[in-house]
């Protein structure tokens, strides 16, 4: 396999799409690419070239390649696809949709903003950005390849629901309501649903319902009163 199939296959590059250019000194440890599609050449010709883009280019950051940052740059499709590009980001959005799954996926799993920044080399402000538009409703991250559910991080003798359980969505939506004590908990639940409102995406509704899980598992000393009743939901 050629090195360029290699390195397509990595950043999920299919066809008719393929990179047209690289370089690796615009940045320190940065390689940027120019994405394009394929359109066949005529018939006195064999193989294929890239299509003149049309429309204005746009910049995403991409999965790192190793140890150095990605960005792809390329002109938006003039069809609509039906399926998200794993390259291709939202407008607006600094991450392709690979790379926000992927940072959604260390969310779910409680990693910090600072690690992430660190272990991904992104700035605060982008990663910032790009949290606040999911709990505002203004990105998605559903897929074929949806962000995968995290490994439970409760203890084992924990009292707290698993983050999978209805419940938490049923919390969220209002579906069901508790007796707070705990006004840390009446702030955050209160936030959560004015987002919860907004957010659409199924797979950041459930990015949701896993942070409000979590509180639970960090605070279970502390919301015995609370903890209460949602157990005895969570049975219903």
């Amino acid at each position: 396999m050629k090195p360029e199939d290699m390195l397509r296959q990595a950043l999920e590059i299919e066809a008719p799409w393929h990179i047209s250019r690289m370089r690796n000194d615009l940045g320190k440890q940065q390689i940027d690419l120019w994405i394009a599609q394929e359109a066949p050449r005529s018939a006195w010709f064999f193989g294929a070239k890239s299509s003149s883009p049309q429309g204005n280019e746009r910049i995403w950051r991409h999965v790192n390649i190793g140890k150095a940052r990605c960005i792809v740059h390329a002109v938006p499709p003039s069809a609509p696809n039906q399926q998200p590009l794993p390259w291709f980001g939202e407008t607006d959005q600094p991450f392709t949709h690979a790379l926000a799954r992927q940072i959604a996926g260390m969310f779910m799993e409680g990693v910090s903003f600072q690690a992430i920044c660190s272990l991904l080399d992104i700035p605060v402000a982008e990663l910032w950005k790009f949290k606040h538009n999911l709990d505002n409703g203004k990105a998605g991250l559903s897929s074929p390849q949806a962000v995968r559910t995290a490994p439970s991080t409760e203890p084992s003798n924990s009292a707290v629901p698993e983050a999978v359980d209805p419940v938490w969505e049923k919390l969220l939506d209002g579906s069901i309501n508790l007796d707070i004590h705990a006004l840390s908990l009446k702030l955050l639940l209160t936030k959560f649903r004015e987002q919860f409102l907004l957010i659409t995406d199924a797979d950041v509704r459930m990015l949701k319902t896993h942070e409000m899980q979590r509180y639970f598992v960090r605070h279970e000393k502390l919301l015995g009163h609370e903890l209460t009743q949602l157990v005895q939901l969570a049975g219903l």
